[in-house]
């Protein structure tokens, strides 16, 4: 009985040091995934400041996210924003797909700008996100945890766009205008999406 346990404890010990690498690893996770996944999807530099997720309170929240311009284009920065707060279900979090209930993104910044061939930043990008879905997905091919990953959002909804057009390139002025508020619903399905099609799937709408 003894050793019992002792065995028992040992189990418990290596879980729980697991379940506290896990947690206390998610937030880089995150960020580097967001950056990986983000940049190849793009073609273009993806940056995150910071990621902090509250699993057990199903609370996270981004801050200072950051997508460069496209070659062939000034070097500020195309679209960013200071915080993305994320609302997890956490009913399930063990299982798959995992369920983000919300994205809201607030205080979008957003250049639009035509280079002296009359091509606009944004539909670059667009034009990045569509090449990379034609091109096959190698890291597809090898099985791997990440490929088990999938993921739902429910709700993504950007408040207060800034954006910013630069037609100087072509010899118009620059303005800036606010956005209106929109909503995205229910981006990965009923079944969700792996990280790399999440990604192409938020910027498309992003930019779109």
């Amino acid at each position: 009985m003894k050793k019992l346990l002792i065995a028992l404890l040992l189990i418990i010990v290596v879980v729980g040091g697991l379940a506290y690498y896990y947690l206390s690893s998610i937030n880089s996770i995150v960020e580097e995934q967001i950056e990986k996944h983000g940049s190849n999807t793009l073609q273009t530099n993806v940056d995150v400041g910071g990621v902090n997720i509250k699993l057990i309170e199903g609370l996270g929240e981004i801050s200072d996210f950051s997508i460069a311009n496209p070659k062939g284009f000034s070097d500020n920065t195309a679209l960013g924003f200071k915080k993305v707060r994320l609302d997890i279900d956490t009913k399930n979090i063990t299982e798959m797909p995992i369920i983000i209930e919300e994205i809201l993104i607030d205080s979008v910044s957003t250049l639009y700008e035509l280079n002296a061939a009359g091509k606009g930043n944004l539909n670059a990008l667009l034009d990045q996100i569509s090449s990379q879905e034609k091109t096959p997905n190698k890291q597809e091919e090898a099985p791997s945890s990440e490929s088990d990953l999938r993921i739902v959002i429910q709700k993504l909804t950007i408040k207060d766009t800034q954006l910013a057009l630069d037609l100087s390139a072509i010899g118009q002025k620059k303005y800036d205008e606010t956005l209106p508020s929109f909503t995205i619903k229910n981006i990965g399905g009923s079944e969700g999406l792996p990280p790399a099609q999440l990604s192409e799937a938020v910027g498309k709408s992003l930019l779109n």
